[in-house]
């Protein structure tokens, strides 16, 4: 894939995830829009039920305190409310007058007679039962229902004494009932003019909102102010929360208090809900978190298929110069191993057996190293398969440390340098495969050779650390940029030398050893600054046996 492709390729996606989330964020406002909208016609219609129930609240206060007074008259009987103990009452009254003429024999021949008059007053009393009269029936009371003239209405209900007095009776009460109202009316009129705290409850206004907000689903804090306009002077007279007035009476939810009033209706409700936002948003979270929730997903699995393609063009990248370096390391042996036999055919060469030793010789060492180089790429694809078997034993590291270190030291003294070896852990035991440890020390005293371009300056040290066996690699070699230091463990993977190739190999070195430390348990880190060389640290668990 080519690097043009791959920038296209990644802003295309870049353009699809950013039209996705823009229209996601969208559809969020739209939705957030119209809840708040709704949201503020349930405020709405929770302010005009309180101030009706407001008003209701007023009227039935004021009518009860006429009804308290009420008593009703008929004829004899007379009906009285207590309000105190919701009980009604009846009383009856009774005068009787006696006149008579007292006489006797002797006052006869006197001629004279007394008149006697005698008054009496029976008071009758007892419980009573309110009950509605229903509609006058024309046949109880004698009024015919027909379209009769007057004359003969009036004929009916004169005729019929009954009917006569139940007409009076709800005349009576018909007349009450007017007086009852107009004297409420009156009374309303005049709670006009009444202080506002006076008609207005504050716990009763409190209650009032609790239960209409309630009836809505709106379960929230809320703060509430009545304020009195007079002029051009507002003077808050009622808050649920004095320090905040300034912020209440900005609320965007306000109506006005007895707005039937006749000659003032300047009083105004303010309520505010300090925390809206968070209650629409509560309202919403599971079509707002599913929204974030499928878009975090969303560019998840951008940067996951982006990622993914990059290192695919990378792993392509060093595939393609490792196949570039082991066509040529393969090569250089083969082209030797070619030029050596066809030397060898040579006659005259034949007849020479110091030369054709020298060429025999030449033929085993390049097949060697071909060998080599075959087998650690049949390791590493054996270890990336899970296929690489080991033959654990108990190894004495101390005597594999040291055979690597005598077949170094010649290859170092070769160019100068110097090997130091410093073992300080004793006789200690590693269980392990013996070939495996070995080669992995051999393969980090190679790598510190090759990449020191000058004499050679090469420490190789060892110390037990609790239940651990520290090997120390040191170099002073050209070193690894910090860059490159997390990624020189990757498989085919080769520190960047522009277009000098001076040291060669596969990237196949480094990925082997930490494979083969970890398939042992230990681990492995890289110390190294640019110019001044590089440290491997490796740790590897000490057998049960300890040290010997």
């Amino acid at each position: 894939m080519t690097r043009r492709r791959l920038i296209t390729i990644i802003t295309l996606m870049c353009i699809a995830m950013f039209g996705l989330a823009s229209l996601q964020y969208y559809w969020i406002k739209e939705a957030i829009t119209e809840r708040k909208g709704h949201f503020e016609q349930e405020i709405g219609e929770t302010l005009t039920n309180v101030v009706k129930r407001l008003e209701q609240q007023e009227v039935l206060q004021v009518t009860k305190r006429f009804l308290d007074d009420i008593s009703v008259t008929n004829s004899n009987v007379a009906v009285h409310y207590d309000s105190a103990k919701q009980q009604a009452y009846w009383t009856s009254k009774q005068n009787i007058n006696i006149s008579q003429t007292i006489s006797s024999d002797k006052l006869a021949k006197q001629g004279i007679a007394y008149k006697v008059q005698e008054k009496a007053e029976i008071k009758k009393s007892g419980t009573a039962t309110k009950t509605v009269l229903s509609d006058i029936e024309g046949s109880k009371y004698g009024i015919n229902d027909s379209t009769n003239s007057g004359s003969t209405l009036v004929s009916n209900i004169t005729n019929d004494s009954t009917a006569r007095k139940r007409l009076d009776i709800a005349m009576d009460l018909i007349m009450k009932k007017t007086d009852l109202v107009n004297q409420v009316v009156s009374e309303m009129i005049m709670a006009e003019n009444t202080m506002l705290q006076d008609r207005v409850n504050f716990e009763m206004l409190d209650s009032l909102l609790i239960q209409e907000m309630e009836s809505k689903g709106i379960k929230t804090n809320y703060e509430f102010a009545v304020v009195q306009k007079e002029g051009d002077r507002e003077t808050v007279i009622m808050s649920s929360n004095v320090e905040k007035n300034a912020e209440i009476i900005k609320s965007n939810y306000h109506i006005t208090l007895f707005p039937k009033d006749l000659f003032d209706n300047s009083n105004t409700l303010y309520l505010q809900i300090p925390q809206e936002n968070k209650f629409l948003i509560s309202k919403m979270r599971f079509v707002l978190f599913s929204s974030l929730g499928f878009i975090l997903l969303t560019l998840l699995t951008f940067i996951f298929a982006a990622r993914t393609i990059i290192e695919q063009k990378r792993i392509s990248e060093i595939t393609n110069d490792f196949i570039s370096n082991m066509t040529h390391e393969l090569k250089t042996p083969i082209s030797t191993v070619a030029l050596a036999t066809e030397a060898l055919l040579d006659p005259d060469i034949q007849k020479m057996p110091s030369i054709t030793g020298r060429y025999l010789g030449i033929i085993k060492d390049e097949n060697q190293r071909l060998s080599r180089q075959v087998e650690r790429v049949l390791q590493i694809a054996r270890i990336e398969r899970g296929d690489l078997k080991l033959r654990k034993s108990e190894v004495n590291m101390h005597k594999i440390m040291q055979n690597a270190f005598d077949n170094t030291l010649i290859k170092i003294e070769d160019r100068g340098g110097k090997l130091s070896f410093n073992w300080a852990a004793g006789d200690t035991i590693v269980k392990g495969d013996e070939l495996h440890l070995s080669n992995i020390i051999f393969n980090l005293l190679d790598n510190a050779n090759k990449y020191s371009p000058d004499t050679p300056k090469i420490d190789l040290s060892a110390v037990c650390k609790k239940d651990m066996l520290e090997i120390r690699i040191k170099d002073e070699g050209q070193g690894i940029p910090k860059e490159h230091i997390s990624k020189i463990f990757d498989k085919f993977y080769r520190v960047p030398t522009g277009n000098v190739h001076n040291v060669k190999g596969f990237g196949l070195g480094l990925s082997y050893v930490k494979n083969i430390v970890e398939a042992h348990d230990g681990t492995i880190k890289c110390k190294s600054e640019l110019e001044k060389g590089s440290e491997f640290i490796i740790q590897l668990p000490i057998s049960q046996d300890g040290q010997n």
